[in-house]
Parts: structure tokens; C-alpha cells; sequence
């Protein structure tokens, strides 16, 4: 999986946002606040395809925490992705 258009994750007077860059900001018009995970999993994404597997294992290992621990909010977030239509491939 990974993010339909391209975008930057930058701090904005305190607060991570993933504002779409390029042509991709005529099409996705705005910015998204991010929490710290959120921020995290934007970043990777950014990066090119991912499996969720591989995704969560970053994100378990930045935090910490166990995939267990983490896999119910890195699949709520992923879910809030999809249904924002802002992925593409494969996902959970």
C-alpha cells in the first residue's frame, strides 16, 4: 500500500500536518493534522509501497511497543486512510 498523492509532513505552528505537494495539491486541497503515530505512519508511507506487516513492525519498533499493542491503532488509522481514499494497493 501506499499514499495516493504526494505529500510533506510538516510541524505547523506545533502541530505534525501532511499537506499534498505539487500537482497532487490540485487534487487533495488542505492539510491533515497528525498525531505522533499518525505523523510516523505518514512519513513511512511517503516513502513508496509498504506491506501492512512491514508498516506495523516500524511502528511497534519506534515506540517500543509490542505489533500486538500497536496493530489496533496503526488499523484504525490505515481504515481512515482508505475510506479518505488517500491509499492505494493493498492494505490489512
Amino acid at each position: 500500500m501506499k499514499l495516493r498523492y504526494n505529500f510533506v509532513v510538516r510541524n505547523v505552528a506545533g502541530q505534525a500536518v501532511a499537506i499534498a505537494v505539487g500537482a497532487d495539491s490540485e487534487q487533495f486541497k488542505g492539510m491533515i493534522k497528525l498525531n505522533s503515530s499518525g505523523e510516523m505512519i505518514f512519513k513511512i508511507l511517503s516513502t513508496g509501497d509498504i506491506t501492512f506487516d512491514a508498516l506495523l513492525a516500524q511502528v511497534a519498533d519506534h515506540f517500543g511497543i509490542s505489533e500486538e499493542t500497536a496493530r489496533p491503532s496503526v488499523t484504525a488509522f490505515i481504515d481512515q486512510l482508505r475510506q479518505n481514499e488517500l491509499l492505494e494497493g493493498q492494505g490489512i
